[in-house]
């Protein structure tokens, strides 16, 4: 089927061609993008300093010297001060608004409050013959929320210890575009370019989220956007910044509080390693017995290791780089998926040639479009080639295979084929995909690959459907064609159902289920804590885990399946080819992560392949080569 389309086979060449270029383009950007920082929380600091009495500035040198880069300060609120007795206000009225009266015994700490009120537009009147008293247009409630700034004895400890201040601003109701504007300027002034909003809402979260964007751009402040935290508004800076933030990790104290050191460390480790995470936002461990500080800093260090054997550097971490993508490259890629489309259908039924021909300028003119048209438009073909690639990978590969016609010499053999040749053909899908979708806004998630769940269920429905119609059915009139899958379709329906039917095809349909909602990016299911250490143990041994639905499920089912099916055992091989095709489409899946690096991917996939064809190899040596009882009665259903 595939020789008689080599035209078609031919236009791919350039798609692929064309996605290896954007590929690399993307992966330079990777390489050239390893530096991570590690920071800790002020607060904490000053904390654990109180607890073992010793001074705060050893506690930095003892940090510093494990691998920290940078301190991260929350800004301080007038309700701060209020909580340690340094001011005090009521609630007044000034022309018949409410205010909030404020005094400040302290002249020094009166002047920077009332400065910092001034430059934001809060300040209603400042009673020039009582300079630590004012009043602010501003109820008691919203006066809590309200931030004047960095404490300045804070920021300059850190930086006489040889820190980076990483600064934690407060969003509050009342914020105003002055507010913004003066707080990014003073953040500037500093010298500080770190930004990590404290609390669950970014900074002009909501309505002065995009002038909140330009001033950081404007005061070259790098956005910190925090992993898993859904901050409010998290989404839409990072839009508007276009990519142009790094990607932060931390642990919520409630997690940390339950969690063995080691996990915690593995979990930061494999945030560099696997999603572009470049800050580390490290909270301390609780210890008994050992110093807080020794503890802590040995905590720290074991973090710095993990991540530099990862192969990646402490440091100054930066967003990643920007590479263009020609239009010329994105249609010739379209002119691909097209062509892989229509070898998909012609291997299912045989096209006319001017059929054939008119499908083809159509589908590439309607991708095309699509990609010229808008992001979500270039999203849909990517979906498109997540469809196609890995179902003509198993149609057009085995799918003669399908009617069992042939019994081969030596399967092992014919099998190892026809896995290879399925499984270049789901490559080729993942390439465009990681081609396509591979700029800045990808690899720090703004925007996603879409249509997970159906680029696993509709492949599999294919090949499903593709067997139980008894296609394919080349150099046969259509109508003939429609005619016999109707006819196959109401044989299969009809025949009767076994016991030991039902109990495989439950079983098939909870791993389908499992896989499903383990899958997308806010999976339904999480991760058992035997699984994870399992998960721990091969990424020691092979340094990138393989997925286990890829290389425990669906390749060595694949594997058994092919051999099982040239051997002339039907009725167990297609079933296992298509428990197999899941491990087709989770190959293709692991490249529709843009957020992980593209090394990674690939040799994630690689130890997938081996691992599940030696599996599969072992699996038919057992039971399929050697004549057992359950050879015999596959033999014998066949």
């Amino acid at each position: 089927m595939l020789k008689r389309n080599w035209l078609l086979l031919i236009l791919i060449i350039p798609g692929l061609l064309s996605a290896f270029v954007l590929a690399d383009r993307r992966y330079k950007l990777e390489i050239a993008n390893r530096n991570v920082e590690l920071i800790l929380d002020y607060q904490e600091l000053q904390n654990v300093a109180l607890s073992e009495s010793t001074a705060l500035s050893d506690v930095l040198s003892s940090f510093r010297q494990a691998g920290v880069t940078g301190i991260a300060i929350t800004e301080q609120t007038l309700e701060d001060l209020a909580s340690t007795g340094q001011i005090r206000f009521r609630a007044t009225l000034y022309n018949n608004e409410p205010c909030t009266e404020v005094i400040i015994p302290d002249s020094t700490l009166a002047k920077r409050v009332w400065e910092a009120l001034l430059k934001r537009n809060y300040l209603h009147i400042h009673f020039a013959n009582k300079p630590t008293c004012f009043v602010i247009k501003a109820t008691p409630e919203t006066l809590n929320t309200i931030g004047i700034g960095l404490p300045p004895e804070a920021v300059n400890l850190i930086r006489q210890c040889g820190f980076d201040v990483v600064a934690r601003l407060q969003n509050h109701p009342a914020i105003t575009t002055k507010a913004i504007d003066s707080a990014a300027k003073e953040l500037r002034q500093d010298g500080i370019s770190r930004l990590i909003c404290a609390g669950d809402e970014v900074i002009g979260f909501r309505g002065l989220l995009s002038h909140a964007a330009k001033q950081l751009e404007k005061n070259s402040l790098i956005y910190g956007s925090i992993e898993f935290a859904k901050q409010k508004g998290d989404t839409i800076m990072c839009r508007e910044l276009e990519g142009n933030f790094i990607r932060a990790h931390s642990i919520p104290y409630t997690e940390m509080a339950g969690m063995a050191p080691s996990a915690a460390i593995e979990r930061f480790a494999r945030a560099v390693k696997e999603r572009n995470i470049r800050l580390c936002y490290i909270r301390l461990i609780e210890s008994s017995g050992q110093s807080d500080i020794d503890k802590n800093v040995q905590f720290v260090s074991s973090i710095r290791k993990a991540i530099e054997k990862a192969g990646y550097k402490i440091g100054t971490a930066r967003p990643f780089g920007t590479s263009s993508q020609p239009i010329i490259l994105l249609l010739l890629m379209a002119l691909s998926i097209a062509s892989a489309g229509i070898i998909l259908l012609d291997s299912i039924v045989t096209l006319p040639g001017i059929f054939k021909y008119g499908i083809l300028i159509l589908a590439f003119a309607a991708f095309a479009g699509l990609i010229a048209s808008s992001e979500l438009g270039k999203q849909l073909v990517a979906l498109k080639a997540a469809i196609i690639f890995p179902t003509l990978g198993v149609v057009g590969v085995i799918g003669p295979r399908f009617a069992c016609k042939t019994n081969e010499k030596s399967p092992a053999l014919t099998a190892t084929k026809l896995f290879i040749g399925t499984s270049i053909f789901t490559l080729i899908g993942a390439f465009h995909i990681a081609g396509m979708l591979g700029n800045r806004l990808y690899m720090v998630k703004v925007e996603q690959f879409i249509g997970i769940k159906l680029a696993h269920i509709v492949p599999l429905f294919v090949v499903i459907f593709v067997m139980a119609a008894g296609l394919p059915m080349i150099n046969e009139p259509l109508g003939r064609v429609w005619a016999k899958v109707r006819e196959n379709l109401h044989s299969v329906m009809a025949h009767p159902l076994f016991v030991w039917h039902a109990i495989a095809v439950s079983f098939a349909l909870i791993i389908l289920l499992i896989a499903l909602m383990r899958t997308g990016n806010d999976a339904a299911i999480g991760v058992s804590t035997v699984e994870l250490k399992f998960r721990a143990i091969l990424d020691k041994i092979l340094f990138v885990r393989p997925r286990t639905k890829e290389f425990l499920i669906g390749h060595p089912a694949m594997f058994l399946g092919i051999a099982l099916l040239v051997s002339r055992r039907r009725a167990w091989g297609l079933p296992l080819i298509a428990l197999g095709t899941l491990g087709q489409v989770s190959m293709l899946n692991t490249f529709c992560h843009i957020h992980t690096p593209l090394a990674l991917s690939a040799m994630r996939t690689i130890n997938g392949l081996v691992l599940g064809f030696i599996l599969g190899l072992a699996a038919w040596l057992i039971f399929g080569k050697r004549n057992t009882g359950v050879s015999r009665k596959l033999t014998s259903d066949s």
